[in-house]
């Protein structure tokens, strides 16, 4: 954040307060040592998704949130990794009217899969629909030959 005094790049947050609405942060220059305020908005993305059976609903990043945390239980990834995750996702959809579930699905396997082998396995059975036993071990093998 630049500074609101002298421009300079570096700044500090010295507290941060939340309300329903924004965000409040104080902040303070790493060069000139001023204090400012800041306030934050959370951006609302107004994207549809077209599911894959060509019901169209609005983006819910909860939605997504919840899948992953719930693939990301008792494994290596943080509540900081699944935020990741999400932002990443929101910036590849952001700007863009209509989007694929598909495309988003496929976004946090591959996020998955670069942190955690077991949130990865998890996430794909339930999202590909892993009809059998086979299905779950032609995946594992094909994650075990792509290290």
């Amino acid at each position: 954040m630049q500074c609101a005094y002298c421009d300079h790049e570096s700044t500090k947050v010295i507290d941060t307060r939340e309300t329903t609405e924004k965000v409040r942060r104080r902040r303070e220059c790493k060069e000139c040592g001023r204090r400012f305020t800041t306030y934050e908005t959370a951006e609302k993305l107004d994207i549809k998704v077209e599911k894959g059976d060509g019901e169209i609903e609005d983006f819910d990043e909860e939605k997504i949130r919840s899948g992953v945390s719930k693939a990301a239980e008792k494994t290596s990834v943080t509540e900081d990794q699944v935020e990741e995750i999400m932002e990443e996702v929101k910036k590849s959809v952001r700007g863009e009217q209509k989007v694929k579930s598909k495309r988003i699905g496929e976004e946090v396997k591959q996020s998955l899969k670069q942190r955690d082998e077991v949130a990865y396995m998890r996430f794909a059975s339930v999202y590909d629909s892993f009809d059998d036993a086979e299905s779950f071990m032609k995946e594992a093998e094909a994650l075990k030959t792509e290290d």
